[in-house]
């Protein structure tokens, strides 16, 4: 499932939206559209920030991703059925 928040405002706006996410992280209680977003602490993170400008626009991303083992042990073991 994809989850997205989407706000407009001035720089201080959306600061004040932000300021507050290092400690939601760190206790777990981040939510997107209402849904609590579960970041694992017991995998490794991976943390990208991308910045991206022309003429005509700009963007400034931050990202923090990790792998589902689980996930990744389930697709093996169908796949391994498949070749069977």
């Amino acid at each position: 499932m994809k989850y997205q928040d989407k706000y407009v405002g001035s720089q201080e706006e959306i600061y004040d939206l932000l300021k507050d996410l290092p400690r939601k992280f760190m206790q777990n209680s981040v939510e997107v559209e209402s849904e609590k977003v579960t970041i694992p602490s017991d995998k490794e993170l991976t943390y990208k920030l991308k910045f991206e400008e022309d003429e005509y626009d700009g963007a400034f991303a931050v990202k923090v991703t990790w792998v589902n083992a689980e996930e990744l042990e389930e697709k093996e073991e169908e796949e391994m059925e498949e070749e069977e």
